[in-house]
């Protein structure tokens, strides 16, 4: 859907603490006091997630339809991984050889001037994976990342209205009103390593996709081929530099499907005559200890995806993605001053100095009497609490 990037309004309601630092379990990481309280209203992208999340009931959330994603989005994917199909275990096999995705996927790469990898809206490690690609598909020569998720706004909109990576593309980070999906903290972090590596940053996602007359059918159609048409677009004007391409689902489908048609990567290679490598996380869930290379499985179109990708099943520590980890993080308590008695309460850290606009590094919801922590590498945090009471489902 489109939607008009609006400003937030924030309102910081107090803060808690002296103006002194907090020691977190990690001497390496700390936090800085005063701890702010704020809330946040109006029509910015911001304020739709956290309406989202607090039409939720914290006692009992639903995980249906786009409100797992919603639970995702703000760091409990814990809550959802036991009934979403994104996260149950299903039978593929392992591709022979395949126990260095990574590697096989970069030297993929190299033969080609596209790559596409999709995700799981739903799954913040696949985010992970793709942003571990980075530096390897840089020394390949990629220098351009498109993300489904990024906004696309129309080129006569306000600079005012424009996202961060368009009115300064020098900032090191994203904002929250950058795109939808970016307020997930993963997502933020992926666009993070982007910048540090020089990536520059390509929108194409279709702009107005609203018509009440067309089937769901001729929806899809409709945004897949505006979806490849701005790629194509874009590489024409831009011959000879490599493009990755990160996506959602099943856009990076590269053959027909008989119960839905041509999907964005299909199409971007029709336009183009190029044949990308197309990588796919979403199909194949838990099959080892590790990410490998799982064959496609015989319910998939024959070529639908050059390669699969197979997560382990996911795990999680003090109700945080065991991955995180794995790629460096340490877990640090929230501070029991800021744990709420009722309800969702927010809690965002940000490293020290950092604009309020950006992607927190972490971003996780807790409610009465969890012990949840907060997933950070080394560093100095400024922590933000936003509580949610009502409107819940």
């Amino acid at each position: 859907m489109s939607i008009r990037r609006l400003p937030a309004i924030l309102l910081v309601l107090t803060a808690i603490g002296p103006a002194t630092v907090s020691a977190a379990e990690d001497a390496t990481i700390t936090l800085l006091k005063p701890y702010e309280v704020a809330t946040i209203s109006g029509a910015s992208l911001s304020a739709l997630r956290f309406a989202a999340l607090a039409r939720l009931n914290p006692v009992k959330p639903s995980i249906a339809g786009v409100d797992a994603q919603t639970l995702s989005l703000f760091g409990r994917e814990d809550i959802i991984a036991g009934a979403s199909r994104d996260y149950l275990p299903n039978a593929c096999g392992q591709l022979p050889g395949g126990d260095q995705p990574e590697s096989e996927i970069l030297r993929r790469a190299r033969a080609t001037s596209i790559v596409i990898i999709n995700e799981s809206h739903e799954r913040s490690e696949h985010r992970g994976f793709t942003m571990r690609l980075l530096p390897g598909l840089r020394e390949a020569g990629y220098t351009v990342l498109a993300m489904e998720a990024l906004a696309n706004p129309a080129p006569d909109q306000p600079a005012s209205f424009q996202p961060s990576f368009v009115r300064d593309p020098g900032l090191s980070y994203l904002e929250d009103g950058d795109g939808f999906y970016l307020g997930e903290a993963g997502f933020g972090r992926l666009g993070r390593a982007a910048r540090a590596l020089g990536y520059t940053f390509l929108p194409y996602e279709e702009r107005d996709p609203s018509d009440v007359n067309l089937s769901v059918a001729e929806q899809i159609a409709r945004r897949e081929e505006a979806q490849a048409n701005s790629l194509a677009g874009w590489l024409r004007a831009n011959p000879g530099r490599k493009l990755i391409v990160h996506v959602g689902y099943r856009h990076a489908t590269e053959v027909p499907r008989l119960d839905s048609g041509r999907w964005m990567a299909a199409r971007l290679k029709a336009k183009t005559g190029i044949d990308p490598l197309t990588v796919s996380q979403t199909t194949c869930r838990g099959g080892g200890r590790q990410a490998r290379l799982a064959e496609l499985p015989a319910s998939e179109p024959q070529g639908a995806f050059d390669l699969v990708v197979d997560h382990p099943k996911a795990r999680f520590v003090r109700g945080r993605p065991a991955w995180r980890f794995s790629a460096g993080d340490r877990p640090v308590t929230i501070p029991a001053n800021l744990r709420p008695r009722q309800g969702w309460r927010v809690v965002e850290a940000r490293p020290e100095g950092q604009n309020t606009a950006s992607i927190p590094i972490d971003r996780v919801a807790i409610r009465p009497g969890e012990d949840i922590a907060l997933m950070l590498p080394p560093g100095r945090y400024r922590l933000r609490v936003i509580d949610l009471h009502k409107d819940r489902r």
